[in-house]
């Protein structure tokens, strides 16, 4: 199984990428192939589709191995599918003794992949391509006081089950990772490449993803608001949400577009591109971001990805006491428990400083009732 990649040009010469799947005979795999263009007309995002994709590769690969069609499936299959993910082999031979692998997936992503596999399958039941709904025989109802988020008013739709997937992995917990406002000061002060500074001064004034940055135009900067328009998203709710800068990154923003953008004569709307190369010119990808985090990373020795800027962002807004849903609003996320339970984390700092906070109050209310005897 293969994924290939599409590259077609739209209107006002946009180029959009489309991905397929073909066997190893060379053939479309037409089931994931007319699932994709649904994703598509739907407007699921570009990354969404590519990612789905690959999942979907993974499941017809496993399909191939147990000469199953995916019409057969079975929650016994999906079960045996899961065991795959976790040790994938090219072979179903007993095998008495195999070297550990390092690099097993996680049950994140199983779950996610298995999620991908599910839809799919809904897919197919609203066409009318299965004779029965195997979603129906994943998913169990339980009472709604078991579910994890609680929301406003819960107390009452508290008796109202809700659905559980029977499949799912257990996922630890793992503590997100943050930046100090001291570290985040250094990688950017450090930083020399004017392009490469505007980047990362956006990326944590604003919050944004990496490849929201990326595929930001000119025009989609207001300078007399510090405003920024977002105009690509991972979904439907965080594209055309407007997000603020300092006014000292916006005015880094023209003087990179002074002395770099319009001095190179980059024939370009987009903001961000190759300065150097064969490729000079054209739109700054993901690999070349990597390579030059990487690098600020071997000179600095302060290990950090670009979407540590946004989980800093977020998690001083908190801290900072702005309301939640505005943080929402801000990350562009469509429901607020997601903003909850994945960007929010309380520094250590802050733990601290809420623990002395309580420690002083007993004291105090100690001396107090002292004082009354």
């Amino acid at each position: 199984m293969e994924v290939q990649q599409l590259v077609i040009m739209v209107q006002d010469d946009i180029e959009k990428k489309r991905y397929i799947l073909i066997d190893d005979n060379g053939d479309l795999v037409i089931p994931v192939i007319k699932y994709l263009k649904y994703l598509d007309n739907i407007g699921r995002a570009e990354k969404t589709i590519k990612t789905y994709c690959y999942h979907l590769k993974h499941y017809f690969e496993f399909l191939e191995q147990y000469n199953k069609n995916y019409q057969e499936v079975t929650i016994d299959l999906l079960s045996k599918f899961i065991g795959w993910l976790r040790q994938p082999i090219q072979s179903r031979k007993i095998v008495l003794y195999k070297e550990p692998d390092k690099k097993n997936r996680n049950p994140a992503t199983i779950n996610a992949i298995l999620n991908t596999v599910f839809t799919f399958y809904d897919y197919q039941v609203r066409l009318e391509k299965l004779d029965g709904n195997i979603t129906e025989n994943i998913f169990r109802r339980i009472p709604g006081r078991f579910k994890s988020f609680k929301p406003f008013l819960e107390h009452i739709s508290s008796d109202m089950p809700i659905k559980k997937n029977v499949l799912k992995l257990t996922v630890p917990k793992r503590k997100i990772k943050t930046l100090s406002i001291e570290q985040i000061n250094l990688i950017i002060d450090t930083t020399t490449n004017l392009r490469d500074k505007l980047l990362l001064s956006i990326l944590y004034d604003a919050g944004l993803r990496i490849e929201e940055a990326l595929t930001l135009w000119i025009e989609d900067f207001n300078i007399s608001k510090n405003s920024i328009t977002v105009r690509k998203s991972k979904t439907s709710t965080g594209e055309g949400r407007i997000v603020f800068v300092t006014s000292e990154t916006m005015n880094l923003f023209q003087d990179y577009l002074f002395y770099i953008h319009d001095a190179n004569g980059f024939d370009t709307n987009y903001v961000f591109v190759k300065l150097s190369g064969k490729n000079k010119g054209l739109p700054l990808d993901y690999s070349a971001t990597k390579a030059f985090i990487e690098r600020m990373i071997r000179k600095l020795n302060i290990k950090f990805t670009p979407h540590m800027f946004r989980h800093s962002f977020a998690t001083e807004l908190h801290e900072s006491g702005v309301d939640i849903a505005v943080i929402q609003k801000l990350l562009g996320h469509a429901h607020v428990q997601t903003t909850i339970q994945t960007y929010l984390h309380p520094t250590e700092k802050t733990i601290r400083k809420e623990y002395e906070k309580a420690q002083l109050n007993r004291k105090s209310k100690e001396k107090e009732d002292d004082s009354k005897f």
